[in-house]
């Protein structure tokens, strides 16, 4: 099969470009849509597998490597184009979707996502750089906000498709569902992404590869080992801090002299570059803090069930599925980006503020309203923000100033979640042996740590295992004392995220305030054709 010619952008029909963003539609599809579908059937393939203790890391494995993964493939690209690597990411993160239906034990499991996580990170990555090779800076607001609209789709379709295909046909074809828009995909960047390589200048830069990705990978594991497995102040998760800063102060080094960093730190002087990177970082704070305990709070507070608790995101994605769509729209016709960040950061610090003060009779319309509201503000500024930063990038590097803002937000989401999880860990430890009934807190210290763990409220078989042994000990009416103990102390703990993650969407607003809006090119030269003809209508 002959790869089509490669044409200059501005060669390109308007029916081609539509053609080629379909098929990047399509690869961030893929790409988003596995985040979601493999959490529902995760439970059943420990089930299956066992190793319990290695759950976490079937969702570390692939954060870990697409977090890596971003800003190397987009400083690639821009010597070696998008296509290629568009083309390969989705061969590797298909070939480690077909093994995932074959795993026999967790550690292949684990090593598998780890390869899948790989090929998503290219896509993840090359999908939004890509927009800008297809657009001109006019028209990239409208297609950036359709792609915030397919991200919100498969967010609420990826639950639904994954515990659907676990129930009805077993955990391993949720790995196979990646197999039509992956060959969907291909066939439409093969046919439609014809464009050239901006053959920026630079080799490739291995030990700044080397020294960034052990960066990561340290403080990631710090992240996900603290304060559980290990406390925060023991030699291991103390040593693996240090070891990030000791990697990330090299690589700040040893980047200032290479031609062609791997992340490149010098775009940040670019005060654009700089505000919506660190924008951007914070609020994926306000995404996750939503994201990982709506859920909590739907199903362990309200009692809700598991998939009533999985639609409670379908609000929260409605919103910004609209708002992203309907902001590109506008930024297309305007020319106006910075207004519309602004708004949404505005509105989404309103959301959470107020998400800080649900409770146990918090009527439901009230809790379903403040996701909706979250989501209209959320819309804009995560496709905007990428507006900005490509509004501002030169283009031979735009894969690597793309990348490296999605690079931020993982980091951002990344700490989020530690940092989240370790306030709530917190909250539990401090206030729940005074909300306890007094028998309760009497009771032997093996039950202790049942009592503590929140998936008491979520899984039915904790509920039943803790309600046995309580009844073995003649104490069965306990179990109900403990649970409303545990729902109070829980909610107060999820509040306290809300209020944590609104005071850092709040920060990322006022950075918005002094970003930078530079006229968006294409507008006028669009405009002036038009103008011309018409004076020689006039004449």
């Amino acid at each position: 099969m002959t790869a089509p010619a490669a044409v200059a952008p501005n060669t390109l029909s308007q029916r081609e470009k539509v053609l080629a963003f379909v098929g990047i539609l399509t690869v961030l599809f893929l790409s988003s849509l596995n985040l979601t579908v493999v959490g529902s059937a995760m439970p059943r393939v420990i089930s299956d597998l066992g190793g319990f203790h290695l759950y976490a890391w079937a969702f570390t494995a692939y954060s870990l490597a697409t977090t890596i993964t971003i800003p190397i493939v987009g400083t690639i690209s821009d010597k070696y184009g998008r296509r290629p690597l568009i083309l390969l990411g989705i061969v590797i993160f298909t070939l480690g979707s077909v093994g995932l239906g074959f795993v026999q034990n967790m550690e292949q499991l684990i090593a598998l996502r780890a390869l899948q996580g790989v090929g998503g990170g290219t896509l993840m990555a090359m999908s939004f750089t890509a927009i800008a090779d297809l657009f001109t800076p006019i028209e990239r607001g409208r297609y950036q906000g359709y792609t915030g609209a397919v991200w919100g789709v498969s967010s609420v379709v990826g639950p639904l498709v994954g515990g659907f295909l676990t129930d009805h046909f077993g955990w391993r074809s949720v790995f196979f569902v990646n197999l039509p828009f992956a060959l969907l995909a291909l066939y439409f960047i093969w046919s439609f992404f014809r464009l050239p390589a901006t053959g920026a200048k630079g080799h490739f830069d291995g030990l700044g590869a080397a020294l960034l990705a052990g960066a990561v990978t340290t403080l990631t594991l710090a992240m996900s080992w603290g304060g559980g497995t290990y406390a925060w102040d023991s030699p291991r998760i103390l040593g693996l801090l240090a070891a990030t800063l000791v990697l990330g102060a090299w690589y700040v080094l040893h980047s200032r002299r290479g031609a062609r960093p791997i992340l490149d730190l010098s775009l940040l002087r670019d005060k654009s570059v700089a505000i919506a990177s660190a924008a951007g970082f914070l609020v994926s704070a306000g995404m996750y803090a939503a994201i990982l305990y709506l859920p909590l709070y739907m199903q362990g507070v309200r009692g809700s069930s598991a998939s009533g608790s999985g639609m409670a995101l379908a609000p929260l994605m409605g919103g910004l599925i609209l708002t992203s769509t309907l902001s590109g729209q506008v930024v297309s016709r305007t020319g106006r980006y910075k207004w519309l960040i602004m708004l949404g950061a505005l509105v989404a610090t309103v959301a959470l503020a107020l998400s800080a003060g649900l409770g146990l009779t918090t009527p439901m319309w009230v809790a379903v309203g403040l996701m909706v509201l979250l989501g209209l503000g959320l819309g804009p500024v995560n496709s905007q923000l990428t507006l900005a930063v490509q509004n501002a990038a030169p283009r031979e590097k735009m894969g690597s100033a793309t990348s490296g803002n999605q690079f931020f937000r993982q980091i951002g989401g990344t700490l989020a979640v530690s940092l989240f999880g370790a306030l709530v860990n917190a909250h539990l430890a401090s206030e729940l042996v005074g909300k306890l009934p007094a028998a309760a807190k009497a009771l032997p210290a093996q039950f202790q740590d049942a009592i503590a763990n929140p998936n008491l409220l979520t899984s039915p078989q904790a509920t039943q295992k803790l309600g046995e042994a309580l009844s073995n000990m003649g104490h069965p009416e306990l179990l109900e004392g403990i649970q409303s103990a545990l729902k109070i102390v829980m909610v107060g703990a999820i509040d306290q995220v809300f209020l944590l993650s609104a005071l850092l969407v709040g920060l990322a607003f006022l950075l918005t305030i002094v970003l930078p809006e530079r006229p968006l090119q294409g507008r006028q030269a669009a405009a002036k054709p038009k103008a011309e003809a018409e004076a020689v209508a006039a004449d």
